[in-house]
């Protein structure tokens, strides 16, 4: 009874949060509420999975009808290892729109995917400067240094992604293994 109460509560919180305006983008009020159910979530429970998908869905509004198209046309360039045009077309949407953090952010993952690290860096930057509490940019910064053989620098960025949203089983399990990795190099 007690996960049917749960699963309710947290179709109601999808249902205010949805019912919002649709323009969103790293400015949106919203998003201190859901940060504050995400982090105050217990693992693997319906209300963070909510969130963090209506975190997502926020940070995906581009603020203009040719941002929101550029936005589309990216991420479909991206699915279709398209990812010259991707990276064409986020610098379109960056050109439009600089204050946009996931425009960045879906270029940063864009480079990291063609193994341009520095750049990839750079971008995240930029994103992490516009929205401190990224959390994808965050952990992305780490898989860069993890990439680089920067295993220091991989954990410290996974450990602040976490901080940010403790529901990432995966970046869990990378920082454990790296930490492992560290603890062993000192003995």
């Amino acid at each position: 009874m007690a996960g049917l109460a749960r699963l309710c509560a947290a179709a109601l919180f999808a249902i205010t949060v949805a019912s919002g305006p649709v323009l969103a983008d790293q400015n949106d009020k919203r998003l201190g509420a859901l940060f504050e159910v995400l982090l105050n979530a217990a693992p693997g429970s319906p209300e963070a999975m909510v969130a963090q998908q209506q975190i997502w869905s926020l940070w995906l509004q581009a603020p203009t009808a040719t941002g929101r198209i550029l936005m589309a046309q990216g991420v479909d360039q991206m699915q279709t290892q398209d990812l010259t045009g991707a990276i064409k077309t986020f610098t379109a949407l960056i050109e439009l729109e600089p204050d946009f953090a996931e425009a960045w952010n879906k270029r940063a993952t864009v480079y990291f995917l063609m193994g341009l690290y520095p750049e990839s860096l750079a971008d995240i930057d930029e994103t992490l400067n516009l929205e401190p509490r990224h959390f994808g940019a965050q952990s992305g910064q780490g898989l860069v240094f993890d990439a680089m053989e920067e295993p220091e620098a991989a954990l410290q960025s996974f450990e602040k992604a976490l901080s940010l949203n403790p529901h990432m089983p995966q970046i869990e399990s990378r920082a454990e293994q790296l930490r492992a990795e560290l603890r062993a190099r000192q003995l």
